[in-house]
C-alpha cells in the first residue's frame, strides 16, 4: 500500500522491544479481546481517534442500556502504538460484585433474556433474542445505511463526508455489540463440549472436540472482507484473490471425518450421556456457524469508508496539505475536520513523522496484558484451556498459545504481517502472522497450519482453521518475533504448542 516491496518490509522486522517499557494506567488492559482480535499492528491515528473509538463508544453505550455495565475510562490505551482494550468492566473484588449485582439482578428479573447473553452459564437461554434481532432489524438497517452512503459518497461534498463516516462508524459498533451477544456465544459453547469430551471421550476414542466442530460451512471472502479493522488497509476486493480448487473436495471430507467422530462418540458413550452430549454438540455446532454468518458482516461499510476517507486524503494532497494521500490515515480526526474547512500549516510534517513512528512500532512485540486481569477473568480464561487444551510435554524452544485447530503439522514458518505479502506463502507452508480477518481467508487453501500472535477459540483464525482441516494455535502473543521466518516447525494445534522440527 505504501509503494514498498513486501518482502523487504518483512525483512526488516527484527522485533526489538527488550529496550521499550510498557506501561498503563492503573489496572489491567489487553490488546487480545472484543475489537483488538481485529488488530493485528499498532493503530494508525485516524483509526483510533475516530472509527474505533466511535465504535467502542457506541458498544459501550449498549452494553450500559442492555445490561446496565458501567463503561470503564478510558476504554482503551495506546501504549507505544498499541492499541490496549480497558478490562476494568469487569469487577475486580467481591466487593465490586456486590455493587454491580443488585443491577444485574434488577435487570435479568425484568428482561431475563435479554441479559442472559451476558452471564455465561444462562447464555443459552436469551442469545435467540439476539439472533433475531440481528438478521431481521439490525443487518438489513446496517446493509441499508451502507447502500445509502455507497451511493453519495463519491458526490458529497468533502465538508459532509465525516457525517457520513459517523454514521456508519455507529452502525458498525452496534453490530460489534450484537457479535459479543451472538458470535461471542461460541466460546460459551465450546468450553463445555471441550470439557465434557475430556471427561468422556478422550481416552475412549482420542481426537479432539474441535474435530466435532469441523465441516460446518464453506469459507468465502466477500469483497467487503477485511485485513485489519484499521481502514488504513485495503479489503478483499482491493487485493489479489487466491483460487481455492480444492474447496468442495476438502469440505466433503471433512464432513465426512466429523460424522464419523460423532458416530463413534454415540457408540461410546453411555445412554445416561447421549442426552447431554448431544445437547452441547448442537449447541456448539450451530454457534460455529452464526460466528462466521455474522462476523463476515462487519466489515460491510468498510468500502465505503475507505473511499471517504481516500476522497479527503486526496483533497489534502492536491491542496499541499499532506504529502501523500495516504497521510490522512496519519492525522487525528479534530485534525482532519479542521483540516476541511481552514488552513492548517504543518499538518503534512506531522503525518510524516507519525507513519515513520508507526512503521517503526511495527517491529515491536508488544505484550498481550499490561497490569493484572481481574481475578474472575484469570480464572475463566484458565478453566477454558484446560477444556481445549490436549496434553504435551513444552519443550524450552516452544512456542505456547490457545489450542485452536487440532492436529500435527510440520513446515517452514512464513512471518506474514500484511495481505500485501500473501505472495510470500508457499504451498504447504505454516502461516505465522499477528491476526488474521476475513480478508486472509483464501490463504488458509495454500497453507499447512497457522500460528497468530492474538485470537481466541472462537477468532477467525480458529474456525477457518477448522474448516480448511488444518492445525491452528493462536493468541501466542509474541509467535510472529520468537519463530524466524523460513525456519521447520511443527505445530501441536491440539496442544497449542509450536516447537522446532526435528
Amino acid at each position: 500500500m505504501d509503494g514498498r516491496d513486501p518482502a523487504a518490509v518483512a525483512a526488516s522486522r527484527p522485533m526489538m522491544s527488550s529496550d521499550m517499557r510498557w506501561e498503563a494506567p492503573p489496572g489491567a488492559f489487553a490488546r487480545n479481546f472484543r475489537l483488538g482480535e481485529w488488530i493485528g499492528d499498532p493503530v494508525t491515528p485516524l483509526f483510533e481517534s475516530w472509527l474505533l473509538t466511535t465504535m467502542e463508544e457506541t458498544m459501550h453505550a449498549d452494553y450500559a442500556r442492555l445490561v446496565g455495565q458501567p463503561a470503564p475510562r478510558p476504554l482503551h490505551v495506546i501504549v507505544n502504538g498499541w492499541y490496549y482494550y480497558n478490562l476494568g468492566f469487569l469487577p475486580t473484588s467481591v466487593r465490586a460484585i456486590a455493587r454491580t449485582l443488585p443491577g444485574l439482578v434488577v435487570r435479568l428479573a425484568r428482561n431475563p433474556r435479554r441479559v442472559a447473553p451476558a452471564i455465561p452459564p444462562l447464555a443459552r437461554f436469551g442469545v435467540d433474542l439476539y439472533v433475531r434481532e440481528w438478521r431481521e432489524e439490525l443487518l438489513p438497517a446496517y446493509l441499508a445505511a451502507v447502500t445509502q452512503a455507497a451511493s453519495v459518497v463519491e458526490t458529497t461534498p468533502l465538508e459532509r463526508l465525516p457525517a457520513i463516516v459517523d454514521d456508519l462508524a455507529a452502525f458498525a459498533g452496534r453490530y460489534f455489540t450484537s457479535i459479543t451477544m451472538v458470535a461471542g456465544y461460541g466460546w460459551k459453547t465450546e468450553i463445555p463440549l471441550g470439557r465434557f469430551y475430556r471427561d468422556h471421550l478422550r481416552e475412549r476414542i482420542g481426537g479432539h472436540h474441535q474435530e466435532l466442530l469441523r465441516g460446518l460451512s464453506v469459507p468465502t471472502t466477500p469483497a467487503h472482507a477485511a485485513s485489519s479493522l484499521d481502514w488504513y488497509f485495503p479489503t478483499a476486493g482491493e487485493s489479489a484473490h487466491i483460487p481455492d480448487r480444492d474447496r468442495d473436495r476438502r469440505y466433503a471430507h471433512l464432513v465426512s471425518d466429523r460424522e464419523e467422530l460423532e458416530r463413534r462418540a454415540r457408540v461410546t458413550l453411555p445412554s445416561s450421556l447421549l442426552t447431554r452430549f448431544d445437547r452441547l454438540l448442537a449447541e456448539a455446532q450451530r454457534a460455529s456457524k452464526l460466528r462466521e454468518e455474522q462476523v463476515a458482516d462487519l466489515t460491510r461499510a468498510w468500502p465505503v469508508l475507505r473511499r471517504a476517507i481516500a476522497r479527503i486524503g486526496e483533497a489534502f494532497l492536491t491542496r499541499g496539505t499532506t504529502r501523500l494521500a495516504t497521510d490522512v490515515h496519519f492525522l487525528k480526526r479534530a485534525e482532519l475536520t479542521r483540516a476541511l474547512t481552514e488552513s492548517e500549516p504543518g499538518l503534512g510534517d506531522i503525518a510524516v513523522d507519525r507513519r515513520t513512528k508507526w512503521e517503526e512500532q511495527r517491529r515491536l512485540s508488544a505484550p498481550l496484558v499490561l497490569g493484572q486481569p481481574p481475578r474472575m477473568l484469570t480464572s475463566l480464561l484458565e478453566t477454558a484451556d484446560r477444556a481445549v487444551r490436549d496434553p504435551a510435554p513444552a519443550g524450552a524452544n516452544s512456542v505456547r498459545g490457545t489450542p485452536a485447530s487440532p492436529g500435527l503439522a510440520t513446515g517452514r514458518a512464513r512471518v506474514v504481517h500484511s495481505t500485501d505479502e500473501f505472495d510470500r506463502v508457499g504451498a504447504g507452508e505454516i502461516l505465522v502472522c499477528p491476526v488474521t480477518t476475513p480478508a486472509w481467508t483464501p490463504l488458509f487453501a495454500r497453507i499447512a497450519a497457522v500460528v497468530t500472535d492474538v485470537g481466541s477459540v472462537a477468532a477467525h483464525a480458529s474456525i477457518i482453521a477448522r474448516e480448511y482441516g488444518i492445525p491452528a494455535v493462536v493468541a501466542t502473543g509474541d509467535g510472529t518475533s520468537r519463530i524466524a521466518d523460513g525456519s521447520r516447525v511443527t505445530v501441536d494445534g491440539g496442544a497449542g504448542l509450536v516447537r522446532p522440527a526435528d
